[in-house]
């Protein structure tokens, strides 16, 4: 399943990314949907992993709109699929490539997707397939999670990954500039978009039942997995160390930052 994205999890990771994921990207995803869809909208998400950001475009959109979810995951899509059923039974679910989605062209108001384009192997070709769908006058809207610095659990992770799991640096490549976005729009043939840094404080649990759950819904971390019980712990509280301004008696209340970027079509 290469050609479509660069984030490719084991079967059970969809049910880990909607209960420990889902902490982060709600209230990103919430931004997303409330910058471009307006009732009535036809509506794609690209990449839309367990239907996060599907789900809320259909609140948006309402009763007189159409939305529709595509991944390139098979498990991602019957996972959204299963707990969209009884709620939202209207959404459409597709397995599809982000380089090559099954749609005419010009037959979507908002194309949006919430971190999914720094995964594509070619950001630029996706958000041409992106462009290619919408019509003129509507939207192609994405997230992508800003520097590392504005999101200080993202950062404690990764450098605790690297350090205690053996990561290769290059290898959570889910971060980018504005600069990095505003090109990728630009090879995509896409006006140049409007790029906003959004911000939410999330509460976190503790880190001894946080980190491993969240690691099970991401494909770079399987090396944790591999450490003994004393090497896991050391990790663990490496990560709650460097997170200390951020602890609360519950857990740890922290930020998360993300570019938002949207163009008119």
């Amino acid at each position: 399943m290469g050609d479509g994205s660069g984030f490719q999890v084991s079967e059970d990771a969809p049910r880990h990314y909607q209960t420990q994921v889902a902490r982060f990207m709600v209230p990103i995803s919430e931004s997303l949907v409330s910058s471009v869809v307006e009732p009535g909208d036809v509506v794609l998400d690209v990449a839309c992993g367990t239907g996060i950001a599907t789900r809320l475009a259909a609140a948006a959109a309402g009763s007189s709109g159409r939305v529709v979810g595509s991944d390139l995951n098979q498990g991602m899509i019957r996972y959204s699929r299963q707990v969209s059923a009884v709620e939202w039974p209207e959404i459409v679910w597709d397995e599809a490539s982000a380089l090559d989605l099954p749609y005419q062209d010009a037959s979507f108001d908002r194309v949006i997707c919430q971190q999914g384009v720094q995964f594509f192997p070619d950001p630029g070709a996706g958000l041409a397939e992106m462009g290619r769908l919408t019509r003129t006058g509507g939207s192609v809207a994405v997230t992508v999670w800003s520097e590392l610095s504005t999101s200080p659990y993202f950062e404690a992770l990764v450098e605790m990954l690297i350090e205690h799991a053996h990561l290769d640096p290059s290898e959570p490549a889910f971060t980018a500039t504005e600069d990095e976005i505003v090109e990728w729009f630009h090879a995509g043939g896409l006006s140049v978009p409007t790029v906003e840094l959004v911000e939410a404080e999330v509460e976190l649990p503790p880190m001894g039942d946080y980190i491993p759950a969240h690691l099970k819904a991401v494909p770079w971390a399987g090396s944790y997995f591999s450490l003994d019980e004393p090497s896991r712990q050391a990790a663990i509280e490496q990560v709650e160390g460097r997170m200390g301004k951020y602890r609360t008696p519950n857990g740890f209340l922290s930020p998360f930052g993300s570019h938002l970027a949207h163009a008119t079509q």
